[in-house]
């Protein structure tokens, strides 16, 4: 009698385990980050190391090739050769980061005022939604970070593809920024966001000391856009906006404030 109680006890802690099991599989979640240029992530980087290392799919899409973000420390001209540089600068962050490899479109840098060029955006990121099936995207919102016609753009087209819906696409968009309020006593720093209202900024994700490193390391791999002492000015001032947190507006706004972008598609 009692080895079969204790069978029954052990078969019955068995089975509360399976629910754990499967309830964590089911919590997995996909992320999809939308920008411009290689290095562009730096907004969100800590962010995405976040939720990869606690398992979510993350993923990163690049819209333009970055050729012509000629900097003369790098000593790289514009054209194929800087695209190249630039790529495996992008593949690095991400492989920093611990994310998937990027989605690198291609698009001329600098060039996206056109039909020709919104279209094919448009027509990429409906096809690597469509493939992904995300539960939320993050990408530029109409100040577009630093203010850069390509950012403003992205973020234009990927707001227009999520407020027309389709298969693979959610509901869930944010646009990430720094607080105004806050960034008032920030260091200096080139190139600056433009910052946004805390009052609209209602999604504040916090952030631990190592993935803020990730985001370091991650941006640390742009060297042909950055000197050291750029990016060291650059982390700072991202850092002072953060204050361990990534902070995003939804982009149909909301007056609740929540800590996880996750939590809207639960």
């Amino acid at each position: 009698m009692r080895s079969r109680c204790f069978g029954l006890v052990l078969f019955a802690a068995m089975q509360a385990m399976v629910p754990h099991a499967v309830n964590a599989q089911e919590a997995v979640r996909t992320l999809v980050a939308v920008f411009a240029h290689p290095d562009d992530e730096r907004i969100v980087g800590p962010l995405l190391s976040r939720y990869a290392r606690e398992g979510h799919d993350v993923h990163l899409v690049i819209a333009t090739d970055g050729s012509k973000g000629v900097r003369e420390h790098a000593g790289v001209p514009a054209g194929d050769s800087l695209a190249a540089v630039r790529a495996e600068e992008a593949r690095c962050a991400a492989r920093e980061l611990g994310i998937h490899p990027p989605f690198l479109l291609g698009l001329e840098d600098a060039g996206l005022a056109s039909f020709d060029s919104l279209g094919r955006l448009r027509e990429e990121l409906l096809r690597i939604l469509g493939e992904l099936e995300p539960d939320v995207i993050v990408s530029f919102g109409p100040e577009g970070g630093t203010g850069h016609p390509d950012h403003r753009l992205v973020g234009i087209v990927v707001t227009e593809v999520v407020q027309s819906g389709g298969e693979g696409i959610p509901k869930a968009l944010y646009y990430p920024s720094l607080p105004a309020e806050r960034m008032q006593s920030a260091p200096q720093a080139r190139p600056q966001v433009t910052s946004v209202p805390e009052s609209h900024l209602t999604v504040s994700v916090p952030i631990e000391a190592r993935d803020f490193e990730a985001g370091r390391r991650a941006f640390a791999c742009h060297h042909t856009q950055y000197t050291g002492p750029e990016m060291d000015s650059i982390m700072r001032y991202l850092d002072h906006g953060f204050d361990g947190a990534i902070h995003f507006r939804p982009w149909l706004g909301t007056a609740e404030r929540r800590t996880d972008l996750f939590e809207s598609v639960r």
